[in-house]
C-alpha cells in the first residue's frame, strides 16, 4: 500500500466522530459504510443523513464537494472568526517580540527586524468554503465486493458536485485529476440512498473529448488506416448499471439525477480536466459549460489559482 493510499484510507476510516451527533441531524463528516456493519445491525439507516452509492467492475476513488448552503455559510464564518482570533494572537505575540528586538537593536546599533504585519479579516486566508463538506470514496473501505465493487458514503444531505477521480482531502495530501473545467451535480436527500452506479464512468462521451492523448490516438489510427491496417481498438465504457446490494434491500433509494455544473477552482493545485459531454445533461461551446436540459450556457465564477506561478 502506498503512502498516499494509506493516508486516504485513514481519512475515510469509520469512527465515532464520523458517525455524527446522534442527538440531532447528521452534519458530517462523511464516512464510509461497511456491509458487515449493516448485516450486524450496527449501522442502520439514518433518516437525517444522505447516502451516495458508487459501483463498478473494479476499485476506484473519487471526490464530491457539497454546495454550501446558508447553514454551512454560518458554520464556515464561525470557524473563520475563530481561526482569525488565533492568528491575531500570534500576531500580538510576534509584535511584542519585535518591540523587544527593536530595543536590543537600538542598544547594539544593529538593524532592527521588519515589523510584523497585522492581519485583517479582509486579508486573512482561510480554507475555502467550498471545501467545508468534502466526501471521498475508495480505493479502500469498500461496502461490498464481488463481480461488482460497491462504495457507500454517509453524507450530509444537499447538492453535490463531482470533483473527479481525486483521493485525499480533509487534511490528507491530495492527488488525482479534478473536473474543474466542467462537471455535473446531483441532489442527495435525507434518508435515501442516491445511486450513481457506474454512471460517472459510462455516461460521459469519452471519445468526444479531443485532448492531447486522443488526438495522438486519432493520428496514429489515421496512419494505420492509410497503411491498410486495422485501427487500434477503441475504449468502450459499457452500459449503465445501477442497483443496491441485497443487504440494502430495505433502504429506500433513487437513481442520481445529474445536472450541468459550472467550472470550479482547482483548490488542491492538482491535474485539471473536465468531464466529457453527457447526453441530455452536459455539453460545451468550446470552453463554456452548457446545460443540455435547457440548451443555455452555464455561468461560471471567476477562477482563482491557488498555485503560485513560477517566474
Amino acid at each position: 500500500m502506498t503512502t498516499a493510499v494509506a493516508l486516504c484510507a485513514l481519512a475515510q476510516a469509520p469512527s465515532a466522530l464520523a458517525a455524527g451527533d446522534k442527538s440531532g441531524p447528521f452534519t458530517g463528516p462523511a464516512a464510509a459504510i461497511d456491509e458487515r456493519a449493516v448485516l450486524a445491525g450496527k449501522e442502520k439507516l439514518d433518516p437525517t443523513a444522505g447516502y451516495i452509492l458508487v459501483s463498478g467492475p473494479a476499485r476506484q476513488f473519487g471526490m464530491f464537494l457539497r454546495v454550501p448552503d446558508d447553514a454551512v455559510r454560518a458554520e464556515w464564518e464561525a470557524d473563520r472568526q475563530k481561526a482569525f482570533a488565533k492568528e491575531h494572537k500570534r500576531y500580538e505575540s510576534a509584535l511584542a517580540s519585535w518591540k523587544a528586538d527593536v530595543e536590543i537593536a537600538k542598544q547594539t546599533k544593529s538593524t532592527p527586524p521588519a515589523q510584523p504585519v497585522e492581519p485583517t479579516l479582509e486579508t486573512f486566508e482561510h480554507a475555502p468554503i467550498e471545501l467545508h463538506d468534502v466526501a471521498t470514496f475508495g480505493p479502500m473501505f469498500i461496502y461490498s465486493k464481488g463481480t461488482t465493487f460497491t462504495y457507500l458514503e454517509k453524507v450530509r444531505p444537499g447538492t453535490y458536485v463531482w470533483y473527479g477521480n481525486v483521493m485525499g482531502g480533509n487534511g490528507i495530501p491530495v492527488s488525482g485529476t479534478c473536473m474543474c473545467m466542467g462537471t455535473v451535480r446531483f441532489e442527495v436527500k435525507p434518508g435515501v440512498v442516491t445511486d450513481l452506479g457506474n454512471a460517472l464512468q459510462v455516461l460521459p462521451q469519452w471519445s468526444a473529448e479531443m485532448d492531447v492523448a486522443r488526438l495522438d490516438l486519432k493520428a496514429a489510427n489515421d496512419k494505420r488506416v492509410a497503411e491498410g491496417k486495422e485501427p487500434y481498438p477503441q475504449f468502450s465504457a459499457g452500459n449503465l448499471q445501477t442497483g443496491l446490494p441485497a443487504s440494502l434491500k430495505d433502504w429506500p433509494s433513487v437513481q442520481a439525477e445529474f445536472h450541468a455544473s459550472p467550472k470550479i477552482n482547482n483548490y488542491y493545485a492538482i491535474f485539471i480536466s473536465r468531464l466529457p459531454p453527457v447526453p441530455g445533461v452536459l455539453s460545451y461551446h468550446r470552453d463554456v459549460v452548457v446545460d443540455e436540459r435547457t440548451g443555455l450556457e452555464v455561468e461560471s465564477p471567476t477562477l482563482v489559482s491557488r498555485q503560485k506561478p513560477k517566474l
